[in-house]
């Protein structure tokens, strides 16, 4: 008996030294639209949850300047994170933005030289051209990593597993049990919101149908 209870003791122990973190889940799901062509491109994210605890000034972030396009469309980053803008194209650029989050003007820059932007203010950006107006793409300023960007398909996955391989992160691995409003956020389509589960381990699935209409803030 006395050995029985040595036992449980030693369990139990061994549970409360499991850290928080490492009971952990994610979040994955498929995003429809209507009227919308296309369900790529929309921001799927956690509205509150565990801040990034490394280093956010050693993260790559890059707004490329392709065939006169923004790519990627959408790019969520960490507040405090400085976002490269290299021009790809073989014309000069002028990338600016007059967004409340914060504005900033690159000024004309040529093709194959590069310019950056610490963005210290969760929110949304909304960049522009001054030399080609059919320009604009949108930079997401976030307060957590708990983010996803939607395939061709609507396809995502929280946290963004591509992202972490990409930052070489370690401490994203998932989401402490508990539950967690998700919001999503596209130029074109009205965000909506829903309360999810995240279980110890593994990942709960959701389905998240948006249509056109004013999208909402990032935070409040």
């Amino acid at each position: 008996m006395a050995h029985f209870f040595m036992t449980v003791l030693v369990a139990f122990l061994l549970v409360l030294t499991v850290p928080f973190h490492a009971l952990a889940g994610g979040i994955k799901g498929k995003v429809t639209v209507k009227g919308l062509r296309s369900p790529a491109n929309i921001l799927v994210f956690v509205s509150k949850a565990p801040a990034f605890e490394g280093d956010v000034s050693k993260l790559k972030f890059v707004m490329d300047q392709q065939n006169l396009t923004f790519i990627p469309h959408i790019l969520p980053v960490l507040a405090g994170a400085t976002v490269q803008f290299p021009n790809h194209d073989k014309v000069s650029h002028n990338v600016f933005s007059l967004s409340r989050t914060q504005k900033f003007n690159l000024g004309s820059y040529a093709a194959g030289t590069s310019k950056s932007v610490v963005f210290d203010k969760p929110g949304i950006v909304e960049l522009r051209c001054d030399v080609h107006a059919e320009m604009i793409a949108y930079i997401m300023v976030m307060k957590n990593p708990y983010w996803a960007v939607t395939d061709d398909k609507g396809n995502f996955q929280i946290p963004d597993k591509t992202f972490i391989a990409k930052q070489g992160l370690t401490g994203v691995a998932g989401l402490p049990v508990g539950k967690y409003v998700i919001k999503t956020w596209h130029e074109k389509l009205k965000s909506v919101k829903k309360t999810v589960e995240v279980p110890g381990e593994g990942d709960v699935t959701i389905q998240l149908n948006l249509r056109r209409g004013t999208p909402g803030v990032l935070y409040k």
